[in-house]
């Protein structure tokens, strides 16, 4: 069982989530760049049994009267932990939600710019439909020095505020950590499924299937890459080439051991569970339902190979290059790491 420490006992407006795990290095950098937000919030916080003193820390830069914190009493992994938090900001009633990493430092406007954005959608499209507001970040490093301006720019992400089913099942470019919704979408994304290896691929794919999404071009989040991250690494963000040249083995091209793109990760799990479960969820546009079993077919590897590299093509879901998809076309051709299903 969980244990609470303090009692929250009054909230904001908006709620933060924030999920910490042996995070005391940044964690006074983050914690200060949420009080510091234009707008007030009341942070939910939980620590997933940390080692290192986070939990004591926290405790001691919370406001009792406002924000809490849960220490699990056994680790969940972030995942999990998101979701537990996320349903516990849900039932204290808070209107809208924004989530958190540990280690990340927030611009003042965060939160303001995010309600504004938020506003402008429900004036659109109402209050009780699903709202998702995201943003751009700027990557910095573990010392806080600026790395590159745009994050979305420094990994070639397409994502913007026009809908797009296909970029979003596939390189999808919503990070979770500048992520602002409405309760109808927090309601909509509980539970999460299991085996998710990502919180921001569920709530983006269901934003973008069933409610409205909305992304602030400017950043409004400074993303600190270190060697502890969750999920982005420095070792895994290295630039394209050293990717490729850090992995090109003789071995691996000898037994053309190639991964293809969206494989290997839970997408499909992802997919399976909203297919399959259909009476959870609303209705699917057929075109929506369409797009979503071609990208099961080929996650499946069910598809010739030509029809698999056409088919990200026309779904948009790989960025346009000559180069890029040049060397698509050749890693689907001869990759033998997938038995044909």
């Amino acid at each position: 069982m969980s244990q609470s420490v303090p009692k929250h006992s009054s909230a904001a407006e908006v709620a933060v989530v924030l999920c910490t795990y042996n995070g005391t290095c940044y964690l006074d950098e983050q914690i200060n760049s949420l009080l510091a937000q234009e707008q007030s919030v009341s942070i939910f916080a939980s620590d997933d049994l940390s080692s290192d003193g986070t939990a004591k820390r926290l405790s001691d830069l919370l406001r009792p009267e406002v924000d809490s914190l849960v220490i699990q009493a056994s680790n969940q992994g972030y995942v999990r932990n998101f979701e537990a938090t996320l349903n516990r900001a849900l039932e204290s009633g808070a209107s809208y939600i924004a989530l958190s990493d540990q280690d990340d430092i927030w611009e003042k406007g965060r939160v303001a710019c995010g309600m504004r954005k938020m506003a402008e959608l429900e004036r659109n499209h109402g209050m009780n439909v699903p709202l998702l507001i995201h943003s751009d970040l700027r990557l910095i490093d573990a010392d806080g020095r600026l790395l590159h301006q745009s994050f979305l720019a420094f990994r070639h992400y397409r994502i913007n505020s026009h809908r797009n089913l296909g970029i979003i099942l596939g390189e999808n470019g919503v990070m979770g950590n500048t992520g602002l919704m409405n309760q109808a979408m927090a309601k909509l994304c509980l539970p999460f499924p299991d085996q998710l290896h990502v919180h921001d691929y569920w709530i983006a794919l269901l934003a973008e299937l069933y409610g409205h999404r909305a992304m602030l071009d400017v950043p409004m989040v400074n993303y600190r890459l270190h060697t502890q991250n969750a999920s982005n690494t420095a070792s895994s963000m290295r630039k394209g080439y050293q990717a490729v040249l850090s992995n090109a083995t003789w071995k691996k091209l000898w037994s053309r051991d190639f991964k293809l793109p969206f494989k290997e990760d839970t997408r499909l799990h992802t997919l399976n569970n909203l297919l399959d479960n259909a009476e959870k969820f609303p209705d699917l546009d057929v075109d929506d339902w369409k797009q979503m079993e071609s990208f099961r077919h080929y996650l499946n590897f069910k598809q010739s190979r030509l029809r698999s590299f056409s088919y990200l093509l026309e779904s948009d879901m790989v960025r346009k290059g000559f180069l890029f998809r040049l060397r698509l076309f050749a890693v689907i051709m001869l990759t033998s790491r997938y038995p044909r299903k």
